[in-house]
Formats: C-alpha cells, sequence, structure tokens
C-alpha cells in the first residue's frame, strides 16, 4: 500500500501543502459605507482598538460566510507552502483598502485503515474542505486577527486520499491570515503532494532552512550565507522586493539568478533605483518543477560616514531638506522638501498624483500624506503644478473622511495617539483654510469642522499631556506624531493650539536626546519593529537627532522631518546637552503612558528600560531594556521573550520586537534585572539574547554570562540559565537563548580603558544569577549586586530602590562625574 512520502506523527501539524496564487479583489468598493457613533478614549493603549468589526467586514460576513464555493472554481496549485520552524502556514499580509483575498492549498493523506481521523483546524479567516472531492467541513468565523479553532474527522479511505482546502479573508490593514492543521490521531499517517518530487523538495527545503540572510546589505548586494548545499539540479531564485513601513515603495520584480550547487555565499543584486531603507524579500526558489518561497527582511544600508559637520542649526535644516528633496522616500513630506527648495523634478508630479490617489481612496494611513499635503496648500498652493491639479487638491481635500463619525467604508485607523492626531490636525486645518466650504463626508462647513476638531484636539493634548505617550520614545511613531505636532506649531491659528503643540515637541526633544547616542535613536521604546531595532541608523527619529544636535546621518526617512525642517522651530537648551554628553554620566527617570522609564547614559555608552510593566502579561511592541554603544550603530544588544518562531514574521509581539510574556524589570543606574516567569503552555519556553558579535571589539562568553567590549564602554550579560549560542539559519552568531520557564537577566554596563576593563572581567568572572524564592538575585563572589522580587521590590547592596515618586512625563535629569 501506498503510505507516500513523509510521516504525520500524532499532535503535529501539517504544514507542506501545494499552494495556489492569491486571488484579490477589491471589497466593497463602491458600497457608500456607515458613520460610526463611537466615544473615543484618549487614554491610549498599545494594540487596542474598537470592540465591533468595521462596517466592510460585517458585509463581509453577511455575504461570505455562508456561501456556497465550487470546487470548478479552484485555482491551480502552483507552488509548495514553506513554513520554516513555525507549525502554522501563514499569507499574512498589508492591505491599505479591503480586500477580497482567496487561496487553495492540496495535500495527500495515506491511511492504512479506512475510518474518520482527528484534526484540529485553526484559522485566521475562513476555511472550507473536501476529502476526495467530497465536502465535509466548512469553518468561517472570519474573526480579524484572532486564531479561531475547530475540531473535525476526516473520512480517510485505505490509501490515497487527496484533501483540498479553500481559505479565505478579507484583509484590513495589517491582517494575519493563516491555517494551522494538527492531526490529533493515535497513528500516524502518510503525507505526499500531487506531481510534487518529494525528494527534490527536501532538497530544496533543507537549502532555504539553512540560509541565514544578513541583516545588513551594501552597495545594494544581500549576502545569504548558506547552511546546506543547493540541490544537484539547477534552482532559479527570482522574487519580489517590497517596502516595509509607510514608505509607499512600489515593488519590485526581481531575476536573481541561479543558485549553484557547492556555494557558501549566495549574493542577491538589488536593482540599482533602490535606496537605502528596510525592505522584505520574497525569495522563490524553482527546481525541477518545485517552488518555494521564504520571505526575510533586509536593511539596505546607506554609504558609511556621518553626515557633514555644521554647528548651525538652520543649516543642517537646509541640507536636511534637500537630502529629502533629492533622495527621500516617496511620502509626502518629500514633496514638500522639493517645494521648500525650489528642486521640483518631474518626480513632484508623480509624488503629487500618488498623494492625491492614496487621499482619495481614503487608505489606510492617508492621513499621514493630508497633513503635509495641507501644508502644501497653504505655503505653495499655485505653484509649479497647473491649475488644474490643484484643483484636484482642492477637490481632494473636501472630499475626505476626516472622522469615524463621518460617512464611509474604508479601514482606517482612527485609535492610536499618532492616528488620532493626525486626523484631527487634519480636520482642524483643512476647516481653518476652507471656513466657507462644504465637506462632503460629513456634510458641515470647515467652520464646523474647525471647531469640532479644536475640541478633540484639546482632549487629546489633556489625555497626552497628563499621561505622555504610550508610544514613549518610538523610533517609528515619535516621527508620526511630529506630523501633527509640527503642522499645528507652525499652522494653526489659534495661539493656544500652538503653543500646546509646541510644549509637546519640546518634550518630546527632551526625551529623545536622553537616548540619542552619537547618532543614533535608541533606548526602551514603547512601539517598535524589528526593523528599527536592527537598523537605527535608518529610522527618521536617528535623523531627527542629527538635525536637532549634529553627530549623526541624514537618511531617506521624511514622515515629518521636512515639517520640522520648514518650521521656524528649535530645540530647548537643554536637549543639547542631553544629546552630545562628552563626558561623566546622567540619570534620568520620566513617565510616559503608564511606563516608568529609567535611562543611565554616558558619552560611549547608553542603558534605558521601562520597569515594572504589566510583569507576566501578554506584550505587544514594548521595547523594555536597551543598551546602546557610541561605537557603531550595530553595537547594541537587548533581552526578550519572542512572540513568534522566525524573525521576520507577521506578529506583534514579533521575534526581537516586544514580548510574548513580559518580565519584572528594575533598573538603578547602570544596573538591570529582568526576571520572567513564562506560562507552563508558552509556545516559548526560552528567552534570548541580541548580541551582534561582529559589532564588538571583544566578545567573551562564559557558561552563564557574555561580557562585551566597544571603544571605551563594556557590559556584561548574566543570566541565571545556560545560554546556548545559536550557530545555524537566520540568528546564527547573533543570538543566545536561554530554556527556563523562570529566568533572570543582568545587564550592567561601564565605561574606562584596558586596565577598568580587565578589573571589570575579572569582578564579573564570579557572577551568580539565581532565582531564590520567587526572587532574582545576583551576586559576585564580592556579595550581592541587585535583588528583586515579582512584585517590583528591588535592592542594590542591601538597599532599596523605588522609582521617584516625583517623576512625572517631564524628565527628572541628575549629573554625576565631570558632566556636573
Amino acid at each position: 500500500m501506498d503510505i507516500g512520502n513523509w510521516v504525520l506523527e500524532p499532535n503535529t501539524a501539517l504544514t507542506r501543502f501545494c499552494v495556489s496564487p492569491p486571488r484579490e479583489e477589491r471589497f466593497a468598493e463602491f458600497f457608500a459605507g456607515e458613520a460610526m457613533d463611537m466615544a473615543m478614549d484618549y487614554r491610549f493603549q498599545n494594540g487596542s482598538g474598537p470592540q465591533e468589526d468595521a462596517f466592510c467586514r460585517r458585509i463581509f460576513r453577511q455575504q461570505m460566510a455562508e456561501r456556497t464555493v465550487e470546487l470548478s472554481e479552484a485555482i491551480a496549485r502552483t507552488h509548495v507552502s514553506y513554513t520554516g520552524e513555525s507549525d502554522t502556514v501563514s499569507f499574512s499580509s498589508f492591505q491599505r483598502v479591503p480586500f477580497h483575498v482567496q487561496r487553495w492549498l492540496e495535500l495527500e493523506l495515506h491511511a492504512t485503515e479506512a475510518g474518520s481521523y482527528p484534526f484540529q483546524l485553526s484559522t485566521c479567516g475562513g476555511a472550507r474542505l473536501w476529502c476526495n472531492e467530497q465536502a465535509v467541513a466548512k469553518f468561517t468565523p472570519f474573526s480579524r486577527n484572532k486564531m479561531q479553532s475547530c475540531e473535525l474527522m476526516l473520512p480517510l479511505q485505505a490509501g490515497k486520499n487527496t484533501l483540498l482546502i479553500h481559505l479565505e479573508e478579507l484583509f484590513e490593514r495589517d491582517t494575519v491570515f493563516a491555517l494551522r492543521f494538527i492531526y490529533q490521531g493515535c497513528v500516524p499517517l502518510g503525507v505526499s503532494l500531487p506531481q510534487t518530487d518529494a525528494a527534490v523538495l527536501d532538497e530544496l527545503s533543507l537549502f532555504a532552512g539553512a540560509m541565514r540572510p544578513e541583516l545588513t546589505a551594501r552597495d545594494n548586494q544581500v549576502r545569504i550565507r548558506l547552511g546546506a548545499n543547493a540541490p544537484t539540479q539547477p534552482v532559479s531564485l527570482s522574487g519580489e522586493i517590497h517596502g516595509m513601513g509607510n514608505d509607499n515603495f512600489t515593488p519590485r520584480q526581481v531575476d536573481f539568478g541561479t543558485a549553484t550547487p557547492d556555494g557558501q555565499l549566495l549574493t542577491l543584486s538589488l536593482p540599482a533605483e533602490i535606496g537605502s531603507a528596510h525592505y522584505q524579500i520574497v525569495l522563490r526558489m524553482s527546481c525541477a518543477g518545485v517552488s518555494i518561497t521564504r520571505s526575510f527582511g533586509v536593511n539596505l544600508m546607506p554609504s558609511p560616514g556621518h553626515a557633514e559637520h555644521s554647528t548651525s542649526l538652520d543649516e543642517r535644516k537646509l541640507k536636511a531638506l534637500s537630502h529629502t528633496a533629492r533622495y527621500g522616500m516617496e511620502r509626502t513630506s518629500r514633496l514638500l522638501a522639493m517645494l521648500q527648495c525650489g528642486e521640483t523634478t518631474a518626480e513632484a508630479d508623480r509624488l503629487l498624483l500618488d498623494t492625491l490617489k492614496r487621499i482619495s481612496a481614503r487608505e489606510d494611513c492617508s492621513d499621514f500624506s493630508l497633513v503635509p499635503l495641507l501644508w502644501i496648500w497653504r505655503e505653495h498652493n499655485g505653484e509649479h503644478f497647473p491649475a488644474a491639479l490643484w484643483r484636484r487638491v482642492r477637490s481632494s481635500i473636501l472630499g475626505y473622511r476626516y472622522w469615524m463619525d463621518e460617512q464611509g467604508n474604508d479601514v482606517m485607523w482612527f485609535w492610536s495617539e499618532n492616528h488620532t492626531l493626525c486626523f484631527h490636525t487634519a480636520q482642524y486645518l483643512a476647516g481653518q483654510m476652507f471656513p466657507d466650504e462644504l465637506f462632503l463626508a460629513s456634510g458641515r462647513s470647515g467652520e464646523e469642522q474647525r471647531a469640532i476638531a479644536a475640541l478633540r484636539l484639546a482632549q487629546w493634548f489633556d489625555a497626552i499631556e497628563l499621561y505622555g505617550f504610550v508610544e514613549w520614545n518610538s523610533a517609528p511613531y515619535y516621527p508620526v506624531d511630529y506630523i501633527g505636532l509640527f503642522a499645528l506649531y507652525q499652522l494653526a491659528e489659534d495661539a493656544w493650539v500652538r503653543q500646546r503643540a509646541k510644549g509637546l515637541i519640546d518634550r518630546l526633544m527632551l526625551l529623545s536626546s536622553l537616548h540619542y547616542q552619537d547618532g543614533i535613536a535608541a533606548g526602551t521604546m514603547g512601539r517598535v519593529y524589528e526593523k528599527e531595532l536592527l537598523a537605527g541608523v535608518l529610522t527618521e527619529l536617528s535623523a531627527y537627532g542629527n538635525v536637532a544636535w549634529g553627530g549623526g546621518w541624514y537618511n531617506r526617512k521624511c514622515a515629518s522631518l521636512p515639517l520640522f525642517c520648514a518650521s521656524d522651530y528649535q530645540p530647548p537648551v537643554a536637549a543639547d546637552s542631553y544629546a552630545r554628553l562628552s563626558q561623566g554620566s546622567l540619570s534620568a527617570f520620566y513617565q510616559a503612558g503608564g511606563g516608568n522609564i529609567v535611562v543611565w547614559k554616558e558619552p560611549g555608552v547608553s542603558l534605558s528600560s521601562c520597569i515594572n510593566h504589566h510583569p507576566g502579561q501578554r506584550g505587544h511592541q514594548q521595547h523594555l531594556m536597551d543598551v546602546q554603544f557610541a561605537t557603531h550603530h550595530d553595537a547594541k544588544f537587548w533581552v526578550n521573550h519572542p512572540g513568534e518562531a522566525e524573525p521576520g514574521g507577521e506578529q506583534r509581539p514579533s521575534y526581537w520586537s516586544g514580548n510574548g510574556v513580559l518580565p519584572q524589570l528594575m533598573q538603578v543606574e547602570n544596573r538591570a534585572l529582568q526576571f520572567w516567569q513564562l506560562p507552563a503552555n508558552t509556545a516559548f519556553p526560552w528567552t534570548h539574547l541580541y548580541l551582534p558579535a561582529d559589532a564588538f571589539e571583544q566578545v567573551i562568553t562564559l557558561p552563564r554570562t557574555c561580557l562585551v567590549r566597544a571603544g571605551n564602554a563594556f557590559a556584561v550579560i548574566g543570566c541565571s540559565a545556560p545560554l546556548n549560542a545559536v550557530t545555524t539559519g537566520m540568528t546564527a552568531g547573533n543570538e543566545y537563548r536561554a530554556q527556563a520557564h523562570h529566568v533572570a537577566w543582568f545587564t550592567e554596563v561601564g565605561h574606562g580603558d584596558d586596565a577598568a576593563f580587565a578589573a571589570f572581567c575579572q569582578r564579573m568572572e564570579t557572577l551568580v544569577v539565581s532565582i531564590e524564592d520567587q526572587q532574582a538575585v545576583v551576586s559576585t563572589a564580592q556579595g550581592e549586586l541587585m535583588r528583586l522580587d515579582w512584585q517590583g521590590k528591588c535592592l542594590i547592596e542591601g538597599v532599596v530602590h523605588r522609582f521617584p515618586d516625583a517623576a512625572g512625563c517631564d524628565p527628572i535629569v541628575t549629573w554625576s562625574g565631570e558632566a556636573q
């Protein structure tokens, strides 16, 4: 009897399917939609949103959940799914307007005996199953981004059985579209794929799984280290390049050539016109009629070297505007930079047309484009473009949906602190600029729009001034906050609006300066993605630091930097001394969005943490502890509990960004201690350290300790569990894991010459991190250094340390040493 090519053991997932390309269609494009009568809670929380479904999802569920799908509708299955270490087949992605996406999957199951075999089917979306061309299951919950499960029995005949699966989902912004299919029977089953050479697939999967893409790329060359030989038959390489973030990059199709069977290094050449930025590469590998795809992120780096030194803020602003006008990402603020500099080219027309398309379609994140468009209308109306195009600008402004209480059918996100600010800013400024015009979505006059937006802005200001930004120190989202704040500061006619906007800009500048380390916007962050953590030099917040204080780089990011540069704003004087600390050290404390932030900084290294932040709960994108050295932007490390199985995924939290389970954490000056209590059923019973060895001058590893040095700064990382270096796969050379449900990690940073480092190493050779009576304890041969319990009580050398009661949203800063 045919038993297939692979064995499916009990309690394991099916992950290999023949898969169709997607069928994608705009959904409910011509529905008028509805207005939502929903109160806004201005006490923001990361990951929170509306409790009820969007209008388009309710219509989608009504139309799709009970419909009949025929086998004749099936799309040809042209490639094989590849999941790496994950047990889930994922087609997750991002769509800025509602899209109906469908996939078809197929495989063959082999049973030694006929019978009913139990499976658990889990999906984000909806699934229909046929076994041997007979419909056997339909499961269509269509709950957005929430995996739902059902139990089912597959009626298998003895021998080969063909299983066909139809998956579909409505894509709204970031959408998890996935299938997990776990066999729960007692006897193994066989698995095969139709018209697929199993030996070739095994070779190809081994080849893909052993790839280690380098996280950074230079000169448009992506290097992939190969841990396994390519299949003996030729492997053709092709794929797509996608932008990561809201930078409006147009995907590129690329032919990467052929992989050689015995190579140890694979180099992919990116198109010459692609500039430095974060990209996702979807690499398709085809061999002897078998194709699989593997996706990974890469940070294409700029040429080395800092920006030309300038002591003048105005000069740095002009240079940044010019750099953005020539090299910026495809964002509306780049168009503003072109107009400000008088460097308009044919690209300016395309940028404006793309902007108007996004706004007219009410794409998600179009609010980030509308605010700078209003600035352009105010300052440059009538310039460069023909009158007919300026009339389109006016129509787009008047036809926009400015808040959820206005009629619409879209997937725009209103509920985060940055989107809320941008929507209110756009409504306020549009009403101010067109006071007597009719705004179509609301049916209100411009003056009515302005008055309503002013009340909403007051509520937003009240909450943020009192509680701080929940997305504290965020490399991706402070620049988005600045979109609204700089527009209000520069363009608002009401003095109170300008003054409150300036107050918050001052606060953000002061807080950013505390974390700015030699050109890099570093530090703990309330919300961040892997791409920013792994390439801080590419973030817009780092470019902000270079304009505000110097010492860094200009880059292509331009959500709001041109607004800063086109304004008359000057950062607080104190921020300059924090950012450019040249001697001694500083300590700082502040509150932000429910987080208590501690900073310790000296010229060679900075350590910062968000302490006692919901320990034991599921995290989102909070980056709780960060160490950044001054010698190189890659010289940094952190520890977290992963939220998914591999880097570069779609989850929040992800592999490196955020925490699946949040730790208890305390920092006192240059020491930090993290303490995890992971639940018994966690998918990832380990925590891990990101430590890129190549970025440091010295890395000394001991069974439970790592010591590192970069320039005149150094650090120790100690763990209560043995450290296992990862030597294969994507993170080889950059990752250490600690397998333990209850685990503690200790960090201490310092600075000094060779003698100081030698003394530090000698002291830390006896470092012991342990867990005693639900407490994390750190000691050396000289005595106890630090102790932390699950409630957050912390002792340093026997003395209790607490976060200062007086600390608020504005920082308390103290100096020591020569910095005083």
